[in-house]
């Protein structure tokens, strides 16, 4: 038995259908097949079936035949090559719940399937912080998710461990909003932005005199935090004289401004957040093992982006929204050598740097689809020096694409100009992905 989400393809075309397989797969999906609507229909009543794809001329059974069939319990997204108004209404009178024109890019058919899902669906999406969405598809991101969410109903500290870049401090913003403490506010403090000769006040306040420049009393950022919950981010880089000053603070919540002499009592929730190994850091005198074992009640590991290369297409399209908007561009696709070099890099630098290097490919983009061309010279020099090695993520959505542009070629008799307009892309990026697939259709 599964709990993910299971989808039916039918479709007549089975080099389409294999290739249009093997990368929903790769999405997470568990797919069934059949080249026939009659085929179809035996899998529907042999197997638990969360959502129906069906071409609409069929050789046995219309799609349009079918979809009444199965309508009422499963939702039925039709796929044509053969678009129509008329067609359109048949099929949304039918009962279908969708409709895709081929060729069709392959982020929308990921956005249908996503919106057309009952609501078992075993995916997740969250609405997005700080620009970065935590949509996501991977079952480990997906469990770590769930224990954030369970880890909300306590009060007990908790250590959240991931590289730079994968999203620390939105996770501890959702275990916040997800906790009984939502209402209160949420603070936070970046021990490595702010110097250690600051950090200190800015965690504490301070009174009236308490040093050069202090005109005025100023109230702690762990003060401004009551009721609600603190995060102490990077706690990895604070030193050793101020971790030994927040573990007394930890014991019983209790504080004094700098230069003051009044007790504050604090009632919050402390997460602490760092890219670092904190038991390396213990072993080698750099960290209190004292204060570790005060932050690390519970533990949450946020896996890196080369851990959940499912989730690139969802981040891809995420930000390429949110940059259209930005920057007023009307960037429908990612040519697919340009995604086969996004889904097979390492990220390094995670879902930060993916960000920043859509940003970046949104500005330079000039037409209505980002080729290598626009992505930074970095990825391009990683790529030349391992152009052999692809995931089979980029592997299969490279064959699924290679096939459509043949067909399609084959279909406008080699007219590339008419081809483009079938393929909703400009020329430029049409002869971007013959160069990229090396057709050499005359």
């Amino acid at each position: 038995m599964t709990d993910r989400v299971h989808l039916l393809l039918i479709d007549d075309e089975e080099g389409m259908l294999t290739s249009l397989k093997k990368l929903l797969e790769m999405e997470g999906y568990v797919v069934s097949t059949a080249l026939s609507a009659e085929t179809g229909m035996e899998i529907v009543q042999n197997d638990r079936i969360d959502l129906v794809l069906c071409d609409i001329v069929m050789p046995d059974v219309s799609g349009l035949l079918f979809i009444p069939r199965v309508s009422r319990r499963i939702p039925v997204v039709m796929i044509t090559a053969y678009a129509s108004i008329e067609t359109a209404r048949k099929a949304f009178k039918l009962g279908a719940r969708d409709y895709l024109v081929k060729p069709f890019d392959l982020n929308e058919l990921l956005i249908v399937i996503r919106q057309n899902l009952n609501k078992a669906d075993a995916r997740t999406q969250i609405a997005p912080a700080d620009g970065i969405s935590l949509q996501s598809a991977d079952p480990h991101f997906l469990k770590m998710l769930r224990l954030a969410e369970k880890f909300s109903a306590t009060d007990s500290p908790i250590l959240i461990t991931g590289e730079s870049g994968t999203g620390k401090e939105i996770i501890a913003n959702h275990i916040h909003s997800h906790s009984s403490r939502s209402s209160h506010p949420f603070q936070k403090v970046n021990c490595a932005a702010i110097p250690e000769t600051l950090l200190e006040s800015e965690l504490f306040g301070y009174e009236k005199g308490a040093f050069t420049g202090a005109v005025r009393s100023k109230m702690g950022r762990l003060e401004g935090a009551q009721h609600g919950t603190f995060l102490f981010d990077e706690i990895g880089d604070m030193s050793l004289e101020l971790q030994a000053k927040l573990l007394r603070v930890l014991q019983n919540y209790t504080f004094a401004r700098l230069g003051g002499t009044k007790d504050i009592t604090v009632d919050c929730r402390v997460i602490a957040a760092s890219n670092k190994d904190l038991d390396l850091l213990v072993s080698r005198k750099l960290f209190r093992e004292d204060l570790l074992y005060r932050i690390n009640a519970l533990q949450i590991r946020i896996p890196a982006l080369r851990e959940r290369k499912d989730d690139i297409a969802g981040f891809v399209h995420f930000f390429l929204s949110m940059f259209n908007a930005k920057y007023s561009k009307n960037i429908a696709a990612v040519d697919p050598g340009a995604f086969a070099l996004l889904n097979g890099y390492d990220w390094p630098g995670n879902v930060r740097e993916l960000k920043n290097c859509i940003e970046r490919a949104a500005i330079v983009c000039e037409g209505d689809a980002i080729s290598i061309s626009d992505l930074p010279e970095s990825l391009v020099r990683w790529e030349r020096s391992d152009d052999d090695v692809l995931p089979p993520s980029a592997n299969y959505r490279s064959e699924y694409m290679r096939k459509l542009i043949v067909a399609t070629l084959e279909r406008t008799e080699g007219n590339k100009s008419d081809a483009a307009r079938v393929l909703k892309v400009s020329r430029r990026t049409l002869y971007n992905w013959l160069r990229d697939f090396r057709i050499g259709h005359e």
